[in-house]
Order: C-alpha cells, then structure tokens, then sequence
C-alpha cells in the first residue's frame, strides 16, 4: 500500500469521524484494563507539558489528546482533535479542528484552546521539549473556532509530527496557571476517554467519560496504571494474570512468558529504532573511512540478537532504516551495500588502505604505529549491550584489534558519549520519527557533532558531510514527495559508503499482554497503536480498543 507522506503540497487529508476505527459489530462493555510499566511510585502529577516519566502515567493517553497522530512504524497518520491539515508554500500550516468535542468540565473544545497551547508554550519556553519554536515556527493563530494557522521564518516541514503530537490544554484553565512548570494539575480538564479517579503512589485509577466525543468509546469503564518493582516483577504480574498489559522488557519472552500459557500470553516488539556502534571520528584509527568499513564487514550481527534479545529482535539495517520505513524510503539501486559478516574482506580492506600486522598478529597503522587496544562503552548493567560489546569484541580479534569493555553509570556514559572522550560506544539511534528524516537529522547533521571540540548534542560520531548537511536541508524545505525521498537517499549513500556509525541490531517497544479477560490488542498484524508503550500517544489508541472476551 503506498504511504501518505507527511508533507505532501497542498494535500488535505481528511480524517474520519470514528479516528481511524472500523466499524464492526459492538464489542461487550465493562471491565478494567490494568497496565504495569513504571518502576518504584507513582508521581502525583498529571500536567502534560512535562516530558514523560516527570506525570503520571496515563497522563498522554488516558487523559490529554494531540492534533493527529503519527505512526513512528509507518509514517500514516490518525486524527484526533484535528480532522484536516494543509501545507501552503511550505511556511505555512492550516489545521482544521473537530467539532463536537467537549471538555470533561463540559466547556467546548475549539481552535482557540490548540493556538493558545502553542503561544502559551512560546510565553514558557521550558514547556517547549520538542523546540518547536526555536526551529522556525513564527506565529500561531486562531482564524475561527475550528481553524489554526502556523506560519514559519523558513521551511521546517518536519516540525510537522511535533506539532501534530502537542497535547492541547483547556484555555479557559491554563490562562490562570502563572508557573506552569510547578503546576501539579492535580484535577486534570481534559478532552481525552478518561477522567482521573483513585490515585494512591502505588497505583492510579482512571474512569471512563461517558460523553467522550468517539461515540460508543471507551469500551472499559476503567484503566489502572501500577507500579512495578522491577520488570521481573512485572512478569510475575502478567504470569499471575493480577495485569492485562506491560512495556517493559521480558528477557526470552517465548521461553518465560508465552511459554507459561501460549494460549493466552503474547508479546508485540515492535521495531522503532536500532542499536547502533557509533565511531569516535574526532581520534584515529576511527577518522580513517576504510578502517570503519573494516569494522562493518568485521562484525557477525546475527548473533548479537541471539545473545541480546534471543533472536526476538532482528539484525538492523544498515542504513539504519527500520522495518516499517523500508518500502518507501530505502534507495533499491544500493541494496548491494549490505556489509555482510566477511572478515576476510574486512582484511583485505585493511591491506588495501596500507595497515599491516605484526609477528603477533596485532593491527599496525600505515604510519607504523601499532593500533592499541580500543575502548568499546557501554551503560553498567546494560546487558542487551553488554552482551554485544563482548561478541564485537570476540570478531575484532580476527583483523587484529583489541577491544576493551568499558562500563559507565549512566551520568558517565552519556557525557562520555557527548564529550567525545569514548573509543566506540553502543547506543541507540538519537532521533526518531515517522520518516528517516528525523534520524538522520539528530544523529548525522554536522550542528550537532561538537566539531568545535565542543558537545556533540546527538552526532556522537562527530561526523561532518556537505553532502548530508545539504539533503538535511533539502528536506526541511521541501514537501514534495519526490524532492524528499531523493534528500534521503543521497543521505543513505553517505551512511553506506562512509561508514559513520554501524547499526547492529533493531530497538524495540516491550509489549506483553495477557487475552484471559481483554481482547483488541495491537498486534504486528494490526499495528493500529504505532507500537507506543502505555503511556505514550498511540496508547490512546489501545484504550478505546480494548473489551471484554
């Protein structure tokens, strides 16, 4: 099926009023969807300009509602309090809103609430988490009750998808909010399914609306949000069936969680990102292009997501790509560039550059100098990475290169990684989005690489091409489908041909559920939730779906 992009000229995309939901025969009511995800307790807090994790959980699903919904898996988009959007000349952005649509203290949803979020967030520029402003939107205006219109300083269409993902607040209670960065938002007025009910540090009860503006949803009448000890703990809970759902990681979930009862235990990974070995391309031998491509053929992938995540989680592209981008975006005239495990050709790479070995077989440098043994980073504990670091490690020794595990606590690890101290680090991709765009941008664009000597916000490798800053830039101009997808693929044979980072395996979202009781579930054969966890936007989603067996 050929995709929508986001930004596509003069293109109105008109949503449903049912937000993207078939119609079917009506599912049987009642019931409570009971979710595990967070670690220790509970935060009283349920304002949604804080970055997830700093509110309550449930605080970006069950309650607050954004403009549209966008797919991180594919790119599609479902609509929510917005029913249109339309990209005039590229600087400017019509929304249409939806009618119909209260708020949960009775007062009418319209336009004038989604213009005054976005100012109120440029009158706070702490709310601003996504930079929104800083990155060329100008003005935000409210034309009517059902219109918004966003005019830019120049070209950023893909600010689009964080636009579209801003929760919209109730004017009529923020204007009274002085410090909304302090505001604890304890009786929430909100447009989404739930209202808050119970809330202990343990545990948060959430009731259902009864005039939510999707007629006949939710389905439930309750969502509870619980603390965790840990994610062993977690599965316990699942095992126990005392909860329906959680997002977090269950090592070998065949063997310790389907296992257990295949009739009624599931999981969902769904691919949002990769695991990436990035290269310290400020230092040597790294700065050497034919020495990192070298590593890439070097390195045996498959087994890393043997050892990693059992085989669950699949070898990454290596562009970088994932799964649910690769129809539209990847360049099918370099798909022969595939760094396949060959360490006999990373050998004859390594000769061909001028490196030689000594009489104990160690790497030595065309200058002579032998290469002495370099530092791989991981996070302590982390052992998906760790278990990496060591086979990357093992498959290194056959080009004669030495690598030593470097555990860092996270505080460490990271400035590690922003200060450009590391050797090579394991890490995840930087940015993420519904297009390679959004990857590209944070990880490889050379305002974000400390080429200064300074802090590499997102670009740990340090890499700098012209030719990436320029398709970047292209990009941002652009909505035309075509103009884009060329800017991605001139990215996509840099990343292949210069070798700045080495995607190992994909990264996932941890979705495991129990169907004893609840049935709709978002599968990978109905990925209507864009594999958010359960607290996040597509969540949402999971919510008005759910019912009872």
């Amino acid at each position: 099926m050929k995709r929508v992009l986001l930004t596509s000229l003069v293109l109105v995309l008109v949503f449903s009023l049912a937000a993207g939901f078939a119609a079917a025969e009506t599912p049987k009511r009642g019931g409570t969807v009971r979710i595990a995800g967070q670690w220790g307790t509970i935060t009283n807090n349920f304002n949604p300009f804080l970055a997830s994790g700093q509110n309550a959980p449930g605080t970006r699903s069950a309650l607050y509602e954004p403009l549209i919904f966008v797919s991180v898996l594919t790119g599609e988009t479902t609509p929510v309090l917005a029913v249109s959007y339309e990209w005039k000349d590229n600087l400017t952005l019509v929304v249409e809103t939806r009618e119909g649509v209260t708020w949960s203290d009775g007062a009418p949803f319209s336009a004038h609430d989604v213009a005054f979020t976005f100012n109120y967030m440029k009158e706070h520029p702490a709310l601003d988490l996504s930079g929104i402003w800083a990155n060329g939107l100008s003005t935000v205006t409210a034309l009517d009750d059902r219109t918004v219109e966003f005019k830019f300083e120049s070209p950023n269409t893909p600010l689009f998808q964080y636009i579209a993902h801003t929760l919209i607040v109730p004017k009529h209670i923020w204007e009274e909010v002085d410090d909304p960065s302090a505001f604890t938002n304890s009786d929430p007025v909100v447009t989404g399914p739930f209202v808050v009910g119970r809330f202990t540090s343990q545990a948060v009860t959430y009731q259902r609306r009864d005039d939510y503006w999707v007629e006949g949803r939710p389905y439930v009448d309750q969502v509870v949000y619980q603390a965790t000890r840990s994610n062993d703990s977690a599965l316990l809970l699942l095992l126990h069936k005392e909860i329906d759902y959680s997002y977090l990681s269950i090592p070998d979930p065949e063997r310790a969680f389907v296992a257990r009862d295949p009739q009624h235990n599931h999981y969902w990974w769904p691919v949002t990102n990769s695991n990436i070995l990035y290269l310290n391309m400020s230092k040597a031998p790294f700065s050497d292009t034919a020495f990192r491509l070298a590593m890439a053929y070097a390195i045996n992938k498959a087994p890393l997501s043997e050892k990693a995540y059992y085989g669950v989680v699949p070898v990454a592209h290596p562009t970088g790509i994932i799964p649910g981008q690769q129809e539209t975006w990847l360049d099918p005239s370099l798909a022969d560039i595939t760094y396949d495990y060959n360490p006999d050709k990373a050998r004859e790479i390594l000769a061909e550059a001028g490196y030689t070995w000594d009489s104990s077989g160690a790497l030595v440098e065309p200058s002579g100098d032998k290469i002495p043994a370099l530092r791989i980073l991981v996070g302590a504990g982390w052992t998906d990475f760790i278990s990496m670091a060591q086979l990357i490690s093992e498959d290194l020794k056959a080009v004669g290169v030495t690598m030593v595990i470097e555990q860092e606590p996270w505080n460490s690890y990271i400035n590690s990684l922003m200060g450009g101290t590391y050797d090579t680090a394991i890490c995840w991709g930087t940015g993420g989005g519904p297009t390679p765009y959004d990857l590209y941008y944070r990880t490889l664009a050379s305002e974000f690489a400390g080429l200064d000597g300074g802090q590499a916000d997102s670009n740990y490798s340090r890499f700098s091409s012209a030719v990436v800053d320029e398709a970047l830039a292209t990009y941002r101009a652009s909505s035309d489908e075509q103009e884009q997808w060329a800017a991605i693929a001139a990215i996509q044979r840099e990343v292949l041909t210069q070798v700045p980072y080495i995607p190992l395996t994909y990264r996932t979202d941890f979705n495991c559920y129990q169907d004893a009781v609840l049935i709709g579930w978002p599968t990978e054969d109905n990925p209507y939730s864009g594999g958010n966890p359960g607290d996040e936007l597509g969540a949402r989603f999971m919510l008005l779906e759910l019912h009872q067996r």
